[in-house]
């Protein structure tokens, strides 16, 4: 799916951010690069330049007098990183953030397909380094996930995951736990960098005492749990989800012992 953010004018649009943490991000240029624009124009709508003049002046006004904000200026405050949010934030006039001059163009277009082969491919590579079988794709996995990293890109929520209930369903007659591994990743997230994130908790895994500190490794284990037969995957922009069939990270020492091979 792709989704393309048009730039367009309102009267009525606002930044969903706070006006000081707008004005810093378009100080340092995100407004305008590529890799930060789509997400600037719906956050930050306001301080892009997105929205009319009317709009725009609500959000640009100095909150330390002008002489002030004139005089650090000249000592070069706003080009100076441990100084830049505080400009950005009291002096946003004297550092350029409220020069309307030039519209502001449409971000590029948010490429939010995901490679299934690629995904897939992956996983597998990391599973047969401990002992696993490979993987098929799970197509009602997949749509799923969909449905979860919609939810979370739309609500710009935190990594909330699914409930018990919500990854519960019938498969063959039968009714299967599913398992569920999150990413998020700004600007863009893909699935090379989720699954590489997840492996890297190998490190935290002690199988001593695999139920000690479970949450610490549980991306890890659920990705290399030896019962769990399939996954399908999703993102969006900044947040992917993978889901797995049957679940795996069963509360049970034998379990964890008899599907993590370290």
């Amino acid at each position: 799916m792709k989704v393309k953010m048009v730039g367009k004018k309102s009267a009525r649009c606002k930044n969903v951010y706070s006006n000081c943490v707008c004005n810093y991000y378009k100080l340092v240029d995100h407004c305008v690069l590529p890799a930060y624009k789509a997400w600037m124009f719906k956050h930050c709508a306001a301080t892009c330049g997105v929205c009319t003049a009317d709009s725009m002046a609500k959000v640009c006004r100095n909150t330390y007098p002008d002489q002030m904000c004139t005089m650090f200026a000249s000592l070069g405050f706003h080009k100076q990183s441990k100084m830049q949010y505080f400009m950005a934030c009291k002096c946003p006039k004297v550092c350029g953030i409220c020069d309307m001059d030039t519209p502001p163009s449409a971000p590029s277009i948010i490429d939010n397909t995901l490679d299934q082969e690629e995904c897939l491919r992956l996983h597998n590579e990391k599973r047969s380094l401990h002992g696993a079988a490979e993987l098929t794709w799970c197509t009602k996995c997949a749509a799923f996930a969909q449905t979860v990293v919609q939810t979370l890109q739309d609500s710009d929520s935190p990594l909330i995951h699914s409930s018990t209930d919500q990854l519960v369903w019938r498969v063959n007659g039968k009714i299967v736990i599913h398992g569920e591994n999150l990413m998020y990743h700004f600007p863009e997230v893909d699935c090379q960098m989720s699954v590489e994130s997840w492996y890297r908790e190998k490190d935290l895994y002690n199988p001593r005492n695999p139920l000690f500190d479970i949450e610490s490794s549980s991306h890890f284990t659920q990705m290399v749990w030896k019962d769990t037969q399939s996954v399908g995957c999703a993102k969006t922009q900044s947040y992917l989800a993978c889901i797995y069939e049957p679940a795996g990270n069963m509360r049970s020492i034998y379990l964890f012992r008899m599907n993590v091979q370290v």
